[in-house]
C-alpha cells in the first residue's frame, strides 16, 4: 500500500460550506491514497469530492484527469474549473478541442483518456506524474454503445492513480465496487441515499396537482379513488382523454400556469421527442406566456446580443422570441452553441421553463426547483415501454437546487395510457443493477495485440465487469460440479468393490450423472471464459483481412488502422487499403466523408437522400464501397459476428453542398433536418477527413486532399463554441 498523504489540507478554506458526511468519509479515503467509487443521487454534492482531489493533486505535485461522459459537459467543466484554478492550470482534450495539454489539471472526455491508455508507452511523459483519475458519470458503464470504454478505462489505468468514481445510484454499487478493488488496487464504496435538498412529489390529472406521498413517503391512497371505474369507462367509450389542445393531459400551458402560481418556477419539463421539445416551445411562445421579470429580460437582452457578437450567424434564431420570455427548448437537434446558451441562461436563472429531451438528465449541470415529466414510458426499439427506476430518479433528481431551494417538487402528469396506479409503481422502485456492456471492438483488439502478446490480451479481457458478473455464477457452478463429480466417484468406488453387475435402473441413473456432468463442466468453462471468445471472433475477422498476422499480432496496416476512430473502422481502413478515395476531389472527399461518418439523419424531407450520385467519381466510389462493405459482411458472418457496417449515401449531397459554401440558413432551408443533425454529420465527417489527413496508410496526395477538406466543412457554425463566462 502507498503510504498515506501528508499534504493536510484544510476543508474550510476550499469549501464555502460543512461537507456532508459521505463526503467526509471519501476526503479520507483519498488521503490514505485510496481509489473511492462514490454513489449518491444527483445534486447530492459527488462534485466537490473530485474538487479536493484537485487540490490534493496541487499539493502533491501531481496531475490530475478529469473525465467525463459528454464534450458539452467536459466543455462546461473546463471552463468552471479555469474560473476556480486559473487558466494556466486547466487544459481540455475534447476531439474538437485540444488546449493546454500538459496542464496540471486535464479536462477529456472518457474515450480520449482511454486511447491515451492505449498508447501509454508511447506517450510516458503524458502518465509520469498522474496522481489522481476522476471517471464522472461512472454509470455510462452500462450504456450498450460506449460502456466499453469505462470498464478498459479503469482495468488500463496506471496503478500509481487514485480512481475517484462518481455515479448516480445504482442498484449494486458493492460488485461495482469489488470489482475495481479487484483489479485496480483497494477501492472504497463512499454510499450515500440522502439528498441535501429532499424532494416531494406530485401527481397532476383531471383533478389538479395533488399529493403522491403523504408525511410517511407512502403512496397517497386518496389518488386511488375511482380508478377502476375511470378505466372501465374509457375502455367502453374507446374514447382518447381531452388533452387541453397540447397532445398531453393535462395541458402545458395549465401546468407551466400553476407552477408559475405556486412559486415552484424554474422547471426543467421533460418530453421525449425533440418534436415534443420543439412543439410545446412553439406554443408556450404563441401563448404569450411571460415569466421575466423587466430587469431579467434586459439581462436576456444583453445575453443574447454577446451571444451574436461571437457567433454572427446565430443572429436572429427563430428560438431568440421564445428566450426573451424566459422559455426555451434542450435536445440533440438543436445547434450545439444554442444549446450552450440555453444551458448558460438557465444557470443564470434567465430560463424559467426548458422543455428537454431526456439527455439533459445525463450530466449537463442544470438543476432547477422543479421537474415535471410528462409522461412515464417512451419508444424504444422494442416499441414503448416504461420508464426504468434508474431512468425516473435520474430526471427525479435533476429537482432542488442546492443552496438555493428547501424542497424540490417533481410532478407527474397523466396521460391517456399511464395513471396512479403506473406512477405510483415507478415512483417506489429501486434504482436497478448495473450490468456490463463490455464489447470487444476492432480498436481494442489492435490496440491490445500491438502492446501485449496474445495470453496478456486474454488476461486484461478476463479483467473485465463482464467477466466478473459471472464470479457468483460461477463459484455456486463449481461446487455444484464438485459434489457431483463426488457423488460419482463414490458410486463408482463402492461399485468396483462389490464387483457386481449395475442394476439397470442403477446403470440408467449413473448415465445421466456422467452426462450430466459434462454438460456442467461445459457450462462452467464457457462462463469462465466470457467475454474472451467475442475477443477472439472479432481477431479472426482482422487476421483474414491480413491485419494480424498468424500469431495475432499486427502488421503494418493493422498498426495504422488501429489509431482510427469511430464505428465505422474496417471498412474506413479497407477504404485507404484499397485506395478507393484517391483520385477524388476535395469536395466530392467532404460528401464521402460525412457518408462514411455513420451518423443517420433524421430527414423530414426524403427527396434529398437517393440525390447522392454527384459525379461520375463519387459514383463509382460508392459501388466500391457497397463491395467492401459486402466482403467484410460476409467474413463477420463465417466468424459469428452480427455487426453493422455503417454507410449513409444519403449524406453526400449535405457535404458536398456545405464544402460548396453554402451559407448555413440556405443549407438547413434545403434539407429540412434538425440543425443538430447537420451539425453532427458534417462535425463526423470532418473527424473522419482529420483523420485520413494524419492516417500513415494514407498516399501524400489523398492526405494533402483530405486536409483542404476538412477546411471547406470545418467552419462557423461547425466548429463554433460558445465560450462560457
Amino acid at each position: 500500500m502507498l503510504p498515506v498523504s501528508q499534504n493536510k489540507i484544510n476543508l474550510e478554506e476550499i469549501f464555502p460550506f460543512p461537507l456532508d458526511e459521505f463526503q467526509k468519509q471519501a476526503v479520507d479515503c483519498l488521503d490514505q491514497n485510496k481509489s473511492i467509487l462514490v454513489c449518491a443521487p444527483t445534486g447530492a454534492g459527488k462534485t466537490a469530492i473530485a474538487e479536493y482531489a484537485i487540490h490534493a493533486a496541487i499539493a502533491e505535485n501531481k496531475r490530475i484527469f478529469y473525465t467525463s461522459p459528454l464534450k458539452a459537459l467536459s466543455n462546461q467543466k473546463f471552463y468552471n474549473l479555469s474560473e476556480r484554478f486559473g487558466q494556466d492550470k486547466v487544459g481540455l482534450l475534447t476531439g474538437d478541442i485540444q488546449s493546454n495539454r500538459d496542464a496540471e489539471i486535464l479536462v477529456l472526455t472518457t474515450e480520449i483518456f482511454r486511447n491515451m491508455l492505449y498508447k501509454a508507452d508511447q506517450e510516458k511523459g503524458l502518465f509520469d506524474r498522474i496522481g489522481y483519475v476522476v471517471l464522472d458519470e461512472c454509470h455510462y458503464m452500462k450504456d450498450a454503445n460506449r460502456g466499453t470504454v469505462w470498464e478498459e478505462s479503469i482495468i488500463y489505468c496506471p496503478r500509481q492513480a487514485q480512481i475517484i468514481g462518481l455515479s448516480a445510484t445504482v442498484g449494486n454499487p458493492e460488485q461495482l465496487c469489488d470489482w475495481m478493488n479487484a483489479i485496480h488496487g483497494e477501492t472504497v464504496l463512499i454510499k450515500s441515499e440522502v439528498r441535501p435538498v429532499p424532494l416531494r412529489f406530485f401527481f397532476y390529472g383531471s383533478g389538479g396537482m395533488k399529493p403522491l406521498m403523504n408525511s410517511e413517503g407512502k403512496i397517497n391512497l386518496a389518488l386511488f379513488k375511482g380508478v377502476n371505474e375511470s378505466k372501465k369507462k374509457a375502455q367502453k367509450n374507446k374514447s382518447t382523454p381531452k388533452s387541453g389542445g397540447d397532445g398531453l393531459l393535462p395541458s402545458i400551458s395549465r401546468v407551466i400556469s400553476e407552477l408559475k402560481q405556486k412559486q415552484m418556477l424554474p422547471v426543467i419539463y421533460f418530453l421525449f421527442s425533440r418534436r415534443g421539445c420543439e412543439t410545446a416551445l412553439q406554443r408556450a411562445s404563441a401563448q404569450g406566456l411571460m415569466l421575466l421579470s423587466d430587469l431579467e429580460r434586459i439581462q436576456v437582452d444583453k445575453e443574447l446580443a454577446q451571444a451574436c457578437r461571437d457567433l454572427p450567424w446565430l443572429a436572429d434564431h427563430s428560438h431568440f422570441k421564445a428566450l426573451k420570455q424566459g422559455i426555451a427548448s434542450h435536445h440533440a437537434g438543436l445547434l450545439p452553441a444554442l444549446k450552450s446558451l440555453v444551458e448558460k441562461l438557465f444557470q443564470k436563472n434567465l430560463i424559467k421553463v426548458v422543455f428537454a429531451t431526456e439527455t439533459l438528465a445525463a450530466g449537463i449541470n442544470m438543476p432547477a426547483r422543479s421537474v415535471v415529466i410528462s409522461q412515464i414510458s417512451k419508444r424504444a426499439d422494442e416499441g414503448h415501454r416504461l420508464l426504468s427506476g434508474s431512468e425516473f430518479l435520474q430526471m427525479a433528481g435533476r429537482a432542488g437546487r442546492r443552496g438555493m431551494d428547501e424542497i424540490g417538487y417533481v410532478t407527474v402528469l397523466e396521460t391517456p395510457y399511464e395513471g396512479i396506479v403506473e406512477v405510483s409503481r415507478l415512483a417506489l422502485s429501486d434504482a436497478e443493477a448495473l450490468h456490463s456492456s463490455f464489447n470487444p471492438n476492432y480498436i481494442m483488439i489492435l490496440n491490445l495485440t500491438a502492446r501485449y502478446p496474445w495470453d496478456k490480451c486474454r488476461e486484461l479481457v478476463l479483467q473485465s465487469f463482464a467477466h466478473f458478473e459471472k464470479y457468483q455464477e460461477i463459484k455456486s457452478l463449481t461446487n455444484t460440479v464438485s459434489q457431483l463429480s463426488t457423488s460419482v466417484e463414490k458410486r463408482q468406488g463402492n461399485k468396483d468393490a462389490k464387483k457386481d453387475s449395475p442394476k439397470p435402473g442403477q446403470w440408467k441413473y449413473e448415465q445421466k450423472s456422467h452426462k450430466r456432468l459434462i454438460n456442467l463442466n461445459e457450462k462452467l468453462k464457457e462462463l469462465e471464459e466470457i467475454p474472451w471468445p467475442d475477443f477472439e471472433k472479432a481477431a479472426r475477422v482482422l487476421r483474414d483481412f491480413d491485419y494480424l498476422d498468424e500469431n495475432y499480432r499486427p502488421i503494418e496496416k493493422g498498426l495504422w488502422a488501429g489509431d482510427l476512430r469511430g464505428d465505422n473502422i474496417l471498412l474506413l481502413a479497407e477504404i485507404i487499403t484499397n485506395k478507393v478515395l484517391n483520385n477524388l476531389g476535395s469536395l466530392e472527399l467532404c460528401g464521402l466523408a460525412c457518408a462514411l461518418s455513420s451518423y443517420e439523419i433524421r430527414w423530414k424531407d426524403q427527396q434529398y437522400t437517393q440525390n447522392w450520385a454527384i459525379t461520375d467519381k463519387v459514383e463509382g466510389c460508392v459501388r466500391q464501397i457497397y463491395e467492401l462493405v459486402k466482403q467484410i459482411s460476409k467474413v463477420q458472418e463465417e466468424h459469428e459476428i452480427n455487426q453493422n457496417i455503417p454507410f449513409s449515401p444519403s449524406l453526400i449531397q449535405l457535404g458536398f453542398d456545405w464544402a460548396s459554401s453554402y451559407n448555413w440558413k440556405d443549407l438547413v432551408d434545403k434539407y429540412q433536418a434538425d440543425e443538430g443533425d447537420l451539425v453532427k454529420a458534417l462535425k463526423q465527417g470532418a473527424d473522419l477527413l482529420k483523420q485520413i489527413t494524419v492516417c500513415d496508410g494514407s498516399s501524400t496526395e489523398l492526405a494533402a486532399r483530405a486536409s483542404q477538406a476538412y477546411d471547406l466543412i470545418y467552419r462557423s457554425p461547425i466548429k463554433d463554441e460558445l465560450e462560457w463566462d
